[in-house]
């Protein structure tokens, strides 16, 4: 990245972590000149108003405006007199943000880590968190599990918070801090409903909803591939241009607010929108097949993940039984295709075993859901997502019986979202 001694910071110098990319055929948002500089809402904020990064906790350097001229003579000083390596140290330090828990993350709207009662919850065992590590050398994998959670209990994530006064120094100092951030930082990612097409109600085929992506949240399409997307799909870059951004990625979190369980055709469309029944089941089903968009993330184009929390709700959800959105033939086989890339340290799936899908865990030990096949008539999760976690690395599985408000969910009639 750097070269041996002391040197100028040149304004256009190419990303420290070049990353070759193996799908040149992505179209890609512009990289910025240095008279254009972005801001941080550039890079953690969607263009819709649904899709907000909550994660993100700003903290600004105290630069008063009486001091800018002075600051500028010192900057420039400074970009002269200190190597590139140690200047990516203070920016990486300059943007660090709090630790956040990864189920408050992951599940916010389960409000995990704040419960009203916690230990009226625990001893209705309404929260349940799985932990399974797996085993190293001589070290025997470990599995436990917990009602309730409590702070001690809290899974920490690296932040980091973009500072508007940093990118604005020069195209370097951006370009460095926009790599430390999407590098080092846990980023969180939302699904949520976007903007329809002008022609929603002129849409008649299958094919063409199926590319719409109704609720996969425009952050979300904005950075990170997914394996069922169009190759022509745009993706953000970095600000100098290379690499793509998703392939400096590290940590992330795709949270499926709860929320979006009311959604369906007709709210999405508008009752103003003049649309046939036809094309609303339409609409309908590219809606319920985006419920599962955590799982078509193109792990391939990610290899170098560590930390993995996906937020598959829907799974055990009412709806799922109503309407088909997720089975569990494709949850495996998403499973099979995200080992075959990924080693992970830490991989958090929530809503597998939620609901009315309980699982009991009590007669399990680590040896014996290393091998078992099935729990409760259930696939094993442990079992089928483990090849994904690296020796040493830890598997949890979050899951309540009832959502934040309260109110407990039906019991599951069919048995749709329970066959293969």
């Amino acid at each position: 990245m750097a070269k041996e001694g002391v040197i100028s910071i040149p304004m256009d110098i190419r990303s420290p972590t070049e990353i070759p990319s193996n799908r040149d055929s992505y179209l890609t948002l512009p990289p910025f000149s240095a008279g254009h500089m972005p801001d941080a809402d550039h890079f953690t904020h969607s263009g819709s108003n649904h899709d907000l990064d909550s994660g993100t906790q700003k903290r600004k350097l105290e630069i008063s405006k009486g001091d800018c001229q002075e600051q500028k003579r010192r900057k420039t000083e400074m970009d002269i007199q200190l190597p590139p390596e140690i200047m990516s140290m203070i920016i990486s330090s300059a943007i660090d943000s709090e630790p956040r828990c990864a189920l408050d993350l992951l599940v916010p709207d389960w409000s995990t880590c704040i419960r009203g009662n916690p230990e009226l919850e625990k001893e209705l065992d309404l929260t349940r968190i799985v932990t399974y590590t797996r085993g190293v050398g001589k070290q025997s994998s470990t599995l436990s599990t917990m009602f309730g959670h409590e702070y001690r209990g809290d899974i920490l994530l690296s932040m980091k918070s973009l500072d508007d006064n940093i990118l604005r120094l020069n195209a370097w100092y951006c370009n460095e801090a926009v790599r430390s951030f999407f590098q080092e930082g846990t980023q969180t990612f939302h699904l949520g409903v976007g903007d329809l097409s002008d022609d929603v109600a002129k849409e008649s085929s299958q094919k063409s909803w199926n590319k719409s992506f109704p609720i996969r949240g425009e952050r979300l399409k904005d950075i990170l591939p997914f394996d069922d997307e169009p190759i022509e799909t745009i993706k953000r870059r970095m600000p100098s241009g290379t690499p793509y951004t998703f392939r400096l990625l590290r940590h992330i979190v795709v949270h499926s607010p709860l929320t979006l369980m009311k959604v369906d055709a007709c709210s999405l469309a508008g009752p103003d929108t003049k649309i046939s029944d036809a094309n609303l089941e339409l609409l309908d089903v590219a809606i319920d097949l985006d419920r599962g968009s955590p799982l078509w993330l193109s792990w391939s184009q990610m290899p170098m993940l560590e930390s993995v929390l996906l937020d598959l709700r829907i799974y055990s959800h009412d709806l799922n039984t109503d309407r088909g959105c997720l089975c569990k033939s494709d949850i495996i086989g998403r499973a099979q295709e995200m080992s075959r890339w990924l080693q992970l340290k830490l991989l958090v799936i929530a809503g597998l075993q939620s609901y009315s899908f309980e699982t009991s865990y009590k007669s399990y030990t680590a040896e014996r859901i290393e091998e078992d096949d099935e729990v409760d008539g259930e696939p094993n999760w442990i079992k089928v997502f483990m090849p994904a976690v690296r020796p040493g690395g830890k598997l949890i599985l979050v899951d309540r019986l009832i959502d934040g408000d309260g109110l407990f969910h039906s019991s599951v009639v069919g048995v749709e979202t329970r066959s293969s």
